[in-house]
């Protein structure tokens, strides 16, 4: 069998955005989560029966894609990323590291993949195949999702906790669950395996508690490592992600405008429209690159990253430390695919941070 990849791109993300926030803003969308919860799956999510909670975190959800601005790393970011993320420093994060309050990003290349065996989009649609009486569709969803599970968005928000002085981030971290079937039993069972599902699944989420004014950084950082695994870690790679993209000197921000017919669809749906803001390596980067093949006489059939170092940089408006990535250029053709590390992070099987019995979730 043969499992076809779907490949998203800048021009895709309002159009994803419009269809998630209908679905899970929809009957479908609550029981997607009350399936989660029933299943187990669900570990992050505020007290109270499963019907209750259920709905509360559908209208969390939609509400964060409502009002997202709307983000794409194109695939040499996201190509530095997995180079770069395992070096940076622990730091604590604070609201104005993320580029928007709320937020809808999508990856080019994932930033993280784990095996598919224990997925909650495989105990959701299990739930729906045993409430649908249907064991082919069970079958079909065993093998649709069976591969490795891939990180390819997320979005974001701020979120409450009355332990939490300083309020908190919520994160949903997407994988893809449109993939293509070839072959797999009749396609009308495959059809209607794929149709209980979003193009793009909430796969897990994490929520960390901002750090109060003049308390220590210790108990609020965000550690790295190979001992960090999971939603933490995943949360990690997304303030490295607009850690990179700030830096003037080494990622640019292009504004895609949203074409027309699609922006007159997102407001039939009740949404308020967005352009997308794409972030991309800065093409002056190429400009050593250049320079130094034009002198050496040699020809390279790649690109890669050089030189490249966080520092724990110090910043005095802020009295706090926060990552910065130094002196990293491009060295090889311009045309030629660019390596410099795994494109993928492989950060194992999501391991969600524990319920809080006191969360409470803004929607």
């Amino acid at each position: 069998m043969t499992v076809a990849r779907v490949r998203y791109t800048a021009s895709d993300v309002p159009g994803l955005r419009r269809d998630l926030a209908d679905w899970y803003g929809g009957q479908q969308g609550v029981q997607f989560y009350f399936n989660a919860i029933q299943a187990g799956q669900q570990h992050l999510r505020p007290p109270g029966p499963a019907d209750r909670v259920a709905v509360q975190l559908a209208a969390a959800e939609t509400g964060r894609l409502r009002d997202a601005d709307l983000w794409y790393v194109d695939e040499d970011l996201c190509a530095l990323l997995g180079a770069a993320h395992p070096s940076m420093p622990a730091f604590a994060p604070r609201p104005e590291d993320l580029p928007s309050k709320v937020g809808f990003a999508l990856f080019a290349e994932p930033i993280a993949l784990y095996s598919g065996q224990e997925t909650r989009v495989d105990g959701v649609v299990d739930a729906m195949a045993r409430a649908d009486g249907d064991d082919t569709i069970r079958e079909v969803a065993d093998r649709l999702y069976g591969e490795n599970v891939r990180i390819v968005a997320a979005s974001w928000g701020p979120v409450s906790n009355p332990n939490w002085r300083s309020g908190g981030l919520w994160i949903s971290f997407y994988s893809p669950s449109n993939l293509t079937n070839d072959g797999i039993l009749d396609e009308v069972t495959a059809l209607r395996a794929r149709a209980m599902l979003p193009p793009l699944t909430v796969d897990n989420e994490a929520a960390i508690a901002w750090r109060p004014d003049g308390e220590p950084a210790d108990s609020y950082q965000l550690h790295g490592g190979d001992g960090q695994d999971g939603t933490i870690a995943w949360t990690r790679l997304v303030f490295a992600t607009f850690q990179l993209a700030a830096q003037a000197n080494l990622a640019e921000t292009e504004h895609q405008p949203t074409p027309r017919p699609e922006r007159r669809r997102t407001e039939r749906a009740g949404l308020p429209p967005r352009d997308v803001r794409i972030v991309r390596l800065r093409r002056s980067l190429a400009g050593d690159r250049d320079a130094e093949q034009a002198g050496a006489g040699r020809e390279w059939r790649h690109r890669w990253v050089v030189r490249g170092h966080w520092r724990n940089h110090w910043y005095p408006s802020l009295n706090d430390h926060r990552p910065k990535w130094i002196a990293p250029y491009l060295k090889g053709p311009s045309d030629a695919p660019l390596i410099g590390g795994d494109r993928v992070s492989v950060v194992g099987i999501p391991k969600s941070r524990e319920s809080d019995p006191s969360m409470t979730d803004n929607t």
